[in-house]
C-alpha cells in the first residue's frame, strides 16, 4: 500500500486545494455559486479516489435540494409559487416553436382584518384561491411557505408588529 500514499500527496488536486488562495476564493463566491463549486470539488475527489485506490477525506455537505429560480416580477407579488414557464406552441403540422405561459396575475385590492384596511397587491388567481382556503389575508401571509420577499413579506411583517401591539400570538389566527 505503500505506492498507494505517495499517489495521494503526488495528486493536482491534493496541491490545488492546500493553496489558500483557491480556499479564501470560494468564501467570495455567492452562495449558489459556492454549493456548485463544492459539489465539483466533492465529485473531483471521488474521482481522484477511484483512480487511486485510496481512502478519501470526509466532507460534510448540508442536503440542499436545488433552489428553484424566481423571477422578478413573482417576487414582488403573491403569486403563490406560480411563475412564468416556457413550453412550446405546436401547428397543426406538429411544428414547434418557443413560448411562454403567464400566470393570471392581476392588481387588487384585499382586506387585513388586523390591520383593518384595504392592501392592494399584485395577485395570481392561485394566490386568491389559497387566501380563500386559509380563512383571509393574515392567515395565508402568516402561514404560507411562498410569502418570503416583496409586497407579501412587507405585509406580513406590519401585522406580526400589530399582533404584537395588540398581545396576540400567531397560534391565535390559526386556519
Amino acid at each position: 500500500r505503500g505506492p498507494n500514499k505517495e499517489r495521494l500527496t503526488e495528486s493536482p488536486l491534493h496541491s490545488s486545494l492546500a493553496q489558500p488562495s483557491l480556499v479564501l476564493n470560494l468564501f467570495k463566491l455567492s452562495p449558489q455559486k459556492l454549493e456548485r463549486t463544492m459539489q465539483h470539488l466533492i465529485g473531483a475527489l471521488s474521482r481522484q479516489v477511484l483512480m487511486h485506490r485510496c481512502v478519501a477525506p470526509t466532507i460534510a455537505m448540508p442536503i440542499d435540494y436545488q433552489i428553484r429560480f424566481r423571477s422578478n416580477r413573482s417576487r414582488r407579488g403573491l403569486y403563490d409559487g406560480k411563475d412564468i414557464r416556457s413550453g412550446n406552441r405546436v401547428s397543426h403540422s406538429e411544428r414547434k416553436t418557443k413560448r411562454k405561459f403567464k400566470p393570471n396575475v392581476f392588481r387588487k385590492r384585499v382586506y387585513s382584518e388586523t390591520l383593518d384596511e384595504m392592501i392592494r397587491f399584485n395577485l395570481t388567481a392561485a394566490a386568491l384561491r389559497s387566501i380563500d382556503k386559509a380563512g383571509g389575508l393574515d392567515n395565508y401571509l402568516l402561514k404560507s411557505k411562498h410569502v418570503t420577499e416583496g409586497q407579501g413579506l412587507v405585509a406580513k411583517n406590519r401585522i406580526l408588529e400589530r399582533m404584537e401591539e395588540k398581545g396576540e400570538s400567531t397560534k391565535d389566527k390559526s386556519m
